[in-house]
C-alpha cells in the first residue's frame, strides 16, 4: 500500500516521511488509534516506503520488486504477527505463519476490518477467543535473529498487541535491544490492555478517527455515492470506515416512501400506522432504523431550504422532489428545527442501545405536535 491509497492522515504522513528521509525513525512505534481509523493501513504504507528502491519522496513507487511483495505480505523481511485461534486437534499452539496465506488473502480482500471479521475467516467457531501465544514470542524471536534476506533491514508488525497479554514480556528485551536495522511497529486500539512496560518501550503514534468530510469523501470516492446519501451513511460511520463499508453493504434505497408514509401518518394523527412503520423499521435493524431517521434529516433539510430560500434547487431523487415541496407547507422554520433537534436524540438513543420500536413510537407521538394545519 502507497500513502496515496490511504484516505487522509495528512500530518502523520508527512511527519512519518519526514522521519524515515531524516534517518530517524524510531526502531519501535506504537500505532493506536480506534477501529476504523486505518491505522493498520498506515502502517503498511510507511513499511512499503521503507524497503522501496525508487522512492519518489512522498511515497514509495508502488511498482519495483519491493513494493510489490509487500503489497502482496510476500517480502521475506517483512514479518506479521496477529492473534489466532487454537481449533483444539493438537496440544501445539499455532502461530500466525501457520494462517499466512489467509492472512494475505484476508488483506487483499478486505480492508479497515477488526478481530471479529479475522476470527470468521479463521474459526469454524467464531465465538473462539483469539490469543498470541508464546509459541509466537518463541517464532518472533527465531525470526529477527536472522540477518535480512533481501533489504537492508527486517520489520515486525503485531496487529492487536492487546492479546499478547504477559507473553509480551518475552519481546521486552527484543524491543529495547533489537538487532541491528530492525523495525518494530505495533497496531492497537487499546492502550489499557498493553502493559506499560510494553508502551514505554515504543514511540507512540496517535491516529485519530476519521472526520466526517474525511469519511464523506471516502464514500463518495470508492462507491460513487451521490453527495445526500454519502453524508447520511458518513454521519452514521462516526469516522470509522469499516462502519462506512458496513453501512453501504447494507443499505437500503426505500427509506424515502417509508419516511413520506410515516409523516402523513403523524399528520393525520394515524397512531396505529405509526407504529406499524416504527415497529417494521424496528425489525430491520439499528443500522436500519438510524439510516431512515437520517434520511429523514435530509428531508427536513431541504424542505427548509425550499421554504426559506427562493429559486431552491432541491437536492433529491425525483421522485422525493414532490413530497419534499409538499412536506414544506405544513411546517414553518422553528418547527423543521425542533423535529430536526428530536430525530437526532433519537438516533443517539439507538446508537447506544434504547429500544428501538418505543424510541421511534414515541418520536411519531412528538412529531405530529409540530405540524401547522390550516
Amino acid at each position: 500500500m502507497r500513502f496515496a491509497d490511504l484516505p487522509g492522515l495528512d500530518k502523520l504522513k508527512t511527519k512519518l516521511l519526514q522521519s524515515v528521509n531524516n534517518g530517524k525513525l524510531p526502531h519501535a512505534q506504537l500505532f493506536l488509534g480506534p477501529q476504523g481509523s486505518g491505522k493498520l493501513e498506515l502502517a503498511y504504507a510507511l513499511t512499503q516506503y521503507l524497503y522501496c528502491s525508487e522512492k519518489q519522496g512522498t511515497d514509495s513507487c508502488g511498482e519495483c520488486s519491493s513494493c510489490r511483495k509487500i503489497s502482496s505480505h510476500t517480502h521475506p523481511d517483512v514479518h506479521y504477527s496477529y492473534p489466532v485461534t487454537n481449533p483444539g486437534t493438537s496440544t501445539k499452539k499455532p502461530i500466525s505463519t501457520d494462517y499466512i496465506e489467509k492472512w494475505r488473502t484476508f488483506n487483499k480482500e478486505k480492508a479497515f476490518f477488526n478481530i471479529s471479521d479475522w476470527v470468521s475467516v479463521i474459526a469454524k467457531d467464531e465465538n473462539k477467543q483469539p490469543n498470541i501465544y508464546r509459541e509466537e514470542t518463541r517464532s518472533i524471536i527465531s525470526k529477527l535473529s536472522l540477518k535480512p534476506y533481501e533489504g537492508e533491514a527486517k520489520t515486525l508488525i503485531i496487529w492487536m498487541p492487546e492479546y499478547l497479554k504477559n507473553e509480551s514480556n518475552v519481546l521486552l528485551k527484543l524491543i529495547e535491544e533489537p538487532p541491528q536495522k530492525t523495525y518494530f511497529i505495533l497496531v492497537a486500539e487499546d492502550s489499557d490492555e498493553l502493559l506499560t512496560t510494553i508502551t514505554s518501550r515504543t514511540q507512540l503514534v496517535k491516529v485519530p478517527r476519521y472526520t466526517q468530510e474525511e469519511t464523506v469523501n471516502f464514500l463518495k470516492d470508492k462507491y460513487k455515492l451521490e453527495s445526500t446519501k454519502a453524508e447520511q451513511l458518513g454521519y452514521l460511520a462516526e469516522g470509522d470506515f469499516r462502519k462506512a463499508n458496513e453501512l453501504v453493504e447494507s443499505v437500503e434505497d426505500n427509506y424515502g416512501s417509508i419516511f413520506r408514509d410515516w409523516m402523513i401518518a403523524c399528520y393525520t394523527n394515524n397512531l396505529i400506522k405509526s407504529y406499524e412503520i416504527a415497529d417494521s423499521m424496528t425489525k430491520q435493524g439499528r443500522v436500519q432504523s438510524q439510516l431512515f431517521l437520517t434520511n429523514g434529516l435530509s428531508i427536513l433539510r431541504e424542505s427548509l431550504l425550499y421554504k426559506t430560500v427562493d429559486g431552491y434547487q432541491i437536492k433529491a431523487e425525483q421522485e422525493q422532489q414532490d413530497f419534499i415541496k409538499n412536506f414544506s407547507k405544513t411546517l414553518n422554520a422553528s418547527c423543521i428545527e425542533k423535529s430536526y433537534k428530536q430525530i437526532n436524540e433519537v438516533i443517539y438513543h439507538i446508537k447506544r442501545n434504547a429500544n428501538g420500536r418505543l424510541a421511534l413510537f414515541h418520536l411519531s407521538l412528538n412529531l405530529r405536535y409540530n405540524f401547522v394545519r390550516k
